[in-house]
């Protein structure tokens, strides 16, 4: 079993995941929200270096929230999961694209082993 991981900050692309998922019979994929390092430093009013805010604002001043994507699959299934993906995301490769990566799981409980 894996856990595939997906971060974006193109928030318009997580609900064509999700169904194009759902379509190709991949089931029980959460979402949830999360915040990159930047953001976190430059929330931090007391310690945040003030260059990292600045140049966030100026390069991308309205930055939609960041969603992860999780997902549980079988080992046989990670690449066709991550196919669907690039089929909504396109090429991982490129710049401010997201990331996308799996860990192993050893022990689950509360997942069905279909």
């Amino acid at each position: 079993m894996q856990l595939l991981i997906h971060i974006t900050n193109h928030e318009d692309t997580v609900n064509p995941i999700m169904a194009n998922l759902l379509n190709n019979g991949f089931h029980g994929a959460t979402i949830v929200d999360c915040e990159g390092m930047l953001n976190a430093l430059n929330e931090d009013s007391v310690d945040a270096p003030s260059i990292f805010g600045g140049l966030r604002k100026f390069v991308n001043p309205d930055r939609q929230s960041h969603k992860m994507i999780l997902l549980v699959l079988k080992d046989e299934e990670v690449s066709q999961a991550i196919e669907v993906i690039h089929g909504v995301s396109g090429d991982l490769k490129l710049p401010n694209t997201g990331i996308l990566f799996t860990v192993p799981i050893t022990r689950w409980e509360g997942v069905a082993k279909n």
